[in-house]
């Protein structure tokens, strides 16, 4: 309710700060000279007032730019409203707004001189004057281009060709002389600290600087650094674009004419990693996003920031691998003099709504309260543009001047991003989309806390049996199944055993106690309540016992306490193990408790009928314990597991026991198909032949056997394909994660 009321005082404010600002505009075109912003200010004095004068003046500038009227500063606007300096001095986006019409009227003007005539304001300036660094850069990156031409020397290097032009400088393919090798050289005005922050970093994918050399007396800096000839990924996302069929084929013709085109090397000379062309489009996303994440992780670790995430810095090697470049506006907390405001920017289009908030100096946040989840976000909107051929937001539909552009920008990144229409089909597109609005959460906190567990799902997603395991488990009944898993488990476990003993009634009760006295039948009724009462309740109690670890990680209690997903995954891989075990157990002292109490009640039970009530039993308890296994294991791989991984990978010892229930899952097959077939045999045996009293039984416990083994047999194969899956995945995840 708050928040609507605060929400409407806001727009009724817009409202009225407009009205005012409209009748201002009308008198000035009227009279073409400028009123008195007095007049057209608010009665009642409050921050509506100071909003009104603060657009009064931005207008009062802009139409004395194109009129014949004098530049006023903003020192005469002060002294006649000293409202302006109140709370905490000239707003820093004034000082802006008046700093580029001074100079668009063709005065000399710097920062330096907004620095001397506002002292007190030099923070927010510092600031605000970031957000034209920029283009001033850009700026700077084309007439390096134009200074220097392929075929010149520049200290040690030989320019050979261009390879782009960018923000803060122009980047050349070249011959280092003295070493005798091809690198890139970025050549760029002689500031930041990109040289210290590359040289802290080395990974494969990221771009390895080799050194810097400065020209003091020309203000450059030379970087040079590892060359690849595959292009940027900006070629790939616009190849897509009108590509009628995207797969990795787009790919490797990009890198293919990229390398042509460097004049040096020929694309029939290099090799696409194995698989990569034939790939699908999703595949290829997660791929690539997977080795950006990965570096962003490994800088991360490392106290850098990027800050400027988009396809013109990403390079290719010729081989189709992704390297992270143009780390000139990060943050590196280890490179001297460096600090979060030093060179902050970025390109507005993919940040996040805290950096875009950083860019605003009317706003709280700061350049320093920015961490890696602003890098991660700048990340899914690249991979999202790649992966649908466009951005996440449409801010081309925002207009207005800079703070409205960014107060617009900001809004449609905290309303969260709509999928496009088109269908996504398979489990690793599904997979990739969710994992892609959890990159985009409008709430730092809702998306990836780090680069390494969006690293790890995108990697996951990869195979597209596993992608399917973990998007489904979000949903249906394996969703429900893993917000109730001591329920569920349950069912699984126990659910099987009660047919079984109740065939196992109705067979014993036909084949045996039509035979005893009424008063022995009684007494055999009596004890098949009381076995079952005490097997069942035991049953339950253990199972809930050994559910409780995965439980406590899939269902919380405390929030203080942090539950052990190691031990969670360890349990649901063995739950399988010990349903079986129980199961078996129980059945096999059922199997010794009936002969003994039937055989203390009557007269002297006969052998052949013991035997064939322990047999009954060991049967039933064989084959019930079979369909527990699958159930089980079914829930483990499908709901459980994948619930978990969301939370952290697999180790090693899960994959000993996942390797471990593979096996056992074929014994358990064996026991679902053979034991129904051995026991009937058994079973014919231990009667009267042509006794017509159990034929019936027998019939259906043939019936049900097919019919249970046909279910196991299909459901074993598939969870085999889910567990072999599991493994390949995992053991790509180790692999990488050590090297």
């Amino acid at each position: 309710m708050q928040r609507t009321q605060l929400q409407n005082s806001t727009d009724d404010h817009w409202e009225q700060l407009a009205a005012f600002v409209e009748g201002f505009l009308a008198e000035w075109e009227a009279n073409g000279f400028g009123p008195m912003l007095s007049d057209h200010l608010p009665k009642d004095p409050g921050p509506l007032q100071r909003m009104v004068l603060v657009e009064l003046i931005k207008v009062d500038l802009e139409y004395r730019h194109h009129s014949d009227g004098p530049i006023l500063r903003l020192e005469d606007y002060l002294a006649e409203n000293p409202l302006l300096a109140e709370p905490d001095g000239i707003p820093a986006e004034l000082i802006y707004e008046e700093y580029h019409i001074r100079r668009a009227v063709g005065e000399s003007v710097d920062v330096d001189d907004c620095l001397n005539r506002f002292p007190d304001r030099a923070d927010a300036i510092a600031q605000v004057f970031q957000l034209e660094s920029t283009s001033a850069m850009s700026a700077d990156g084309a007439s390096l281009s134009e200074t220097f031409q392929p075929g010149e020397r520049v200290g040690d290097f030989y320019l050979m060709s261009r390879l782009g032009a960018g923000a803060f400088g122009s980047v050349f393919l070249a011959r280092q002389e003295s070493m005798q090798r091809l690198v890139a050289l970025k050549i760029s005005g002689d500031r930041g600290t990109e040289g210290q922050t590359l040289a802290q970093l080395d990974h494969p994918h990221i771009v390895r600087v080799h050194d810097q050399t400065r020209l003091p007396e020309q203000n450059l800096r030379l970087l040079y650094m590892q060359f690849a000839p595959g292009g940027t990924l900006l070629s790939v996302v616009r190849a897509s674009q009108t590509a009628t069929r995207r797969t990795g084929q787009i790919v490797a013709d990009v890198i293919a004419k990229a390398v042509d085109q460097t004049g040096i090397l020929s694309s029939q000379s290099v090799t696409l990693k194995a698989g990569l062309a034939e790939k699908s489009w999703a595949e290829v996303v997660c791929q690539l996003g997977t080795e950006l994440a990965e570096a962003l992780s490994y800088a991360h670790g490392r106290g850098i920031l990027h800050r400027d995430i988009k396809p013109a810095n990403v390079l290719l090697e010729a081989n189709g691998s992704a390297k992270l470049a143009d780390f000139n506006i990060s943050f590196s907390s280890a490179a001297e003099g460096s600090t979060p405001a030093a060179y902050f920017g970025g390109s507005l289009a993919y940040m996040s709504p805290e950096q875009l908030e950083a860019f605003d100096p009317l706003r709280p946040v700061q350049p320093q309260d920015l961490d890696e989840r602003a890098d991660i976000f700048s990340l899914g909107v690249l991979l999202w543009e790649l992966f649908f051929g466009k951005r996440p937001f449409p801010d081309d539909s925002v207009t207005g001047n800079r703070e409205a552009q960014l107060a617009g920008m900001i809004e449609l990144r905290q309303r969260g991003v709509v999928p496009p229409a088109d269908t996504l089909v398979t489990a690793v597109e599904q997979r990739l989309l969710s994992i892609l609005r959890r990159c985009l959460a409008p709430d730092p906190d809702d998306r990836y806390q780090n680069a390494h567990d969006l690293a790890r799902d995108l990697r996951l997603s990869l195979q597209p049996r596993v992608a399917g395991l973990l998007h489904r488990s979000l949903s249906g009944w394996r969703r429900r199944a893993a917000a109730w898993p001591g329920t569920s488990f349950l069912f699984a476990a126990v659910a099987p055993h009660v047919p079984a003993a109740v065939f196992n009634f109705v067979y014993n009760d036909t084949a045996i106690i039509e035979q005893l006295s009424d008063q022995a039948k009684a007494a055999f009724q009596r004890i098949v309540v009381i076995i079952n009462v005490v097997a069942f309740s035991i049953g339950i109690g253990c199972c809930l016992w050994y559910i409780l670890p995965v439980r406590q990680a899939l269902c919380p209690q405390d929030s203080d306490a942090q539950p052990s997903y190691a031990a969670a995954r360890q349990r649901s891989l063995r739950l399988s193990r010990f349903v079986t075990a129980l199961g078996i157990t129980e059945w096999l002292i059922a199997g010794m408790a009936y002969p003994i109490a039937l055989n203390s009640i009557t007269d002297g039970l006969e052998a052949k009928w013991q035997a064939h009530l322990f047999t009954s039993l060991l049967v039933c308890g064989l084959v019930a314990a079979a369909y527990p296994f699958f159930l089980t294991a079914t829930l483990a791989i499908r709901s459980y597991l994948p619930a978990l991984m969301h939370q952290e990978s697999l180790s090693r010892d899960d994959l000993a026991d996942l390797r471990r229930l593979s096996d056992r899952s074929v014994w358990s097959l064996y026991l679902a198909g053979g034991v129904p077939a051995a026991g009937i045999m058994i079973l014919l045996t231990t009667q009267e032949a042509g006794d017509p009293r159990s034929a019936f039984a027998l019939k259906v416990l043939s019936l049900l056997g097919a019919v249970g083994f046909a279910v196991t047999l299909n459901l074993a194969k598939s969870l085999q394909s889910d567990i072999e899956a599991l493994l390949e995945s995992a053991r790509h995840l180790t692999e990488a994660e050590e090297t």
